[in-house]
């Protein structure tokens, strides 16, 4: 189904044919993971299965992506990986929100419409940490072979040798 994760669907008619979708989306297309991306590269790969579940259109959602994240001690880039499972309930507005079962997520579809993207994007956001840092064990800034040379810069190196010099 290539793009045919940013078009809505009816996920009514999808939980009854039992659907599933195969997708592989770009992370930096979608709008709320782009801006967090240290690097304009991933994708988000999985299947979402299409189902009846006491009534109710219901998603079964697996994905998968290495993120590319700043970490926030070195500010240097990151891979963060996401492996995540959601059983989601597909609802129409609130009230029937309040009656889904508590294993379920729940996402409010205003005439049953939903998109692939947002299924995923909405997982990925729950899966990412709220400050990125290296892992325990992982050189925090330490320079991969890919990243350019840094020149620091010592900007009062000299101010020792102009504080000793008289007028």
């Amino acid at each position: 189904m290539p793009d045919g994760w940013s078009r809505p669907l009816d996920a009514e008619q999808l939980a009854d044919r039992r659907t599933d979708i195969d997708f592989s989306i770009p992370l930096r297309e979608l709008p709320r993971i782009a801006p967090q991306l240290a690097r304009d590269e991933g994708i988000a790969k999985g299947t979402v299965s299409f189902e009846r579940d006491r009534g109710l259109a219901v998603v079964e959602l697996a994905v998968e992506a290495q993120v590319s994240l700043t970490c926030q001690r070195c500010l240097r880039p990151m891979t963060w990986p996401v492996a995540g499972r959601a059983r989601i309930a597909i609802v129409g507005d609130a009230a029937a929100a309040e009656g889904v079962a508590p294993e379920l997520e729940t996402v409010i579809a205003p005439g049953g419409q939903v998109t692939v993207g947002e299924l995923v994007e909405e997982e990925l956001l729950l899966a990412l940490p709220l400050v990125a840092l290296h892992a325990a064990g992982e050189q925090c800034g330490e320079q991969s072979a890919d990243e350019p040379d840094e020149v620091t810069q010592k900007p009062f190196a000299g101010l020792a040798a102009l504080l000793k010099r008289g007028p």
